[in-house]
């Protein structure tokens, strides 16, 4: 027989089936199944896109000291509240129990203060003192007030400062390497102590050309910062991500260099597959395609006759089916002719098989 070279990868099984199948007579051969499935083609278009964070922190220190501490894994998940740093707090506690009792102190001179007024006030209604007395009983007690709103003020101010001793995560994210090691003097001009960024949801950055969105916007497909369109990604590895995207943004003007426009969309991300500055391919989902039969590349298999499959009967015998190929999604093809959605068909073990035997099938979980 003569094989022509673009049938090769096909005819390969269909080939070596019967001699790899007559040398066993006796258990039937062992095969994997899968059940023809129904699909909506991606619309032709294809985008470059990169992943980009929804919110980026850098961390500051905003008090100065020696840093006691530094409590994460660097390239780990930390939660919001959680304490990633800590400077030493004793000059700041101390501070802090001054200022506590200098307001203490405050308050007990305002209250004299208020007793003596009280006492003034009642002597110039008796006429006992002079106006002049009150005047000055009252500016001593008003500024005795004044004073433990100031001590007050400095009490909180160093309540603020051993706050800062304690540095915390704002969001939930992925935190980076961290610039300084514990044992060095850090405060509020020291660099970036380490970045986070948020990991889910998160955004994918694509662009688009001026046509295609104007295209796009007459069908109804892409409104002002939205789309009724999935936004689906490809991987570098050709692996397609678990989880459709919706666009929540459309730029608002085009970039002159390239006539594109900035689009984006949102994407959940649990398992932090995805990473700020990955490089990812963009495609849509047509919403008014219609649904084609698919079917694993693995199934397919190609002879001198066309492209067949082996379908497998009720009574667990396998049947030879011609089928006419559509185009590739992915990692499987539809199938425009010769099979319906349901169809068991043998993915693999078909080097162990020929039409008509009868196998031990395991149908795979979908």
């Amino acid at each position: 027989m003569k094989l022509f070279p673009a049938m090769g990868a096909f005819l390969l099984p269909a080939l070596i089936g019967f001699p790899a199948f007559a040398q066993d007579q006796g258990q039937p051969p062992a095969v994997l199944v899968e059940r023809a499935t129904n699909s909506k083609p991606g619309m032709a278009d294809v985008y470059v896109g990169r992943v980009e964070a929804v919110s980026t922190v850098d961390i500051h220190a905003r008090v100065e000291g020696i840093l006691e501490k530094r409590d994460f894994i660097e390239g780990g998940r930390v939660r919001k509240g959680e304490v990633l740093f800590q400077i030493e707090q004793g000059l700041y506690q101390a501070s802090v129990d001054k200022s506590k009792a200098t307001l203490d102190g405050a308050k007990a001179t305002a209250r004299d203060a208020e007793l003596e007024l009280a006492r003034q006030k009642d002597l110039l209604g008796k006429g006992d003192v002079a106006q002049t007395t009150y005047d000055a009983a009252e500016a001593a007690y008003l500024a005795d007030v004044a004073a433990v709103g100031e001590a007050q003020a400095d009490l909180e101010t160093a309540n603020i400062n051993l706050g800062y001793t304690t540095i915390s995560s704002p969001i939930d994210g992925r935190i980076s390497r961290s610039s300084v090691d514990v044992g060095n003097l850090i405060g509020s001009d020291s660099d970036v102590l380490a970045t986070i960024t948020s990991i889910d949801p998160i955004y994918v950055v694509f662009y688009m050309s001026e046509r295609d969105l104007i295209l796009k916007r007459q069908e109804g497909l892409v409104k002002e910062n939205s789309s009724v369109l999935d936004v689906k990604l490809q991987l570098s590895d050709g692996a397609a991500y678990s989880f459709a995207g919706q666009v929540d943004y459309v730029g608002n003007q085009v970039e002159t260099a390239t006539d594109t426009v900035a689009i984006r969309a949102a994407f959940k991300n649990p398992n932090a597959l995805l990473t700020p500055g990955q490089v990812v391919t963009v495609t849509f989902d047509d919403p008014n395609a219609d649904e084609v039969v698919v079917i694993p590349q693995t199934a397919i298999q190609l002879d001198t006759k066309g492209h067949f499959v082996f379908v497998l009967a009720k009574d667990n015998t396998v049947e030879r089916r011609d089928v006419k190929l559509g185009f590739q999604i992915g990692r499987d093809w539809a199938v425009a002719s010769g099979l319906k959605v349901g169809d068991p068909v043998v993915i693999q073990g078909l080097q162990k098989i020929h039409e008509g035997v009868k196998v031990t099938p395991t149908e795979t979980q979908s």
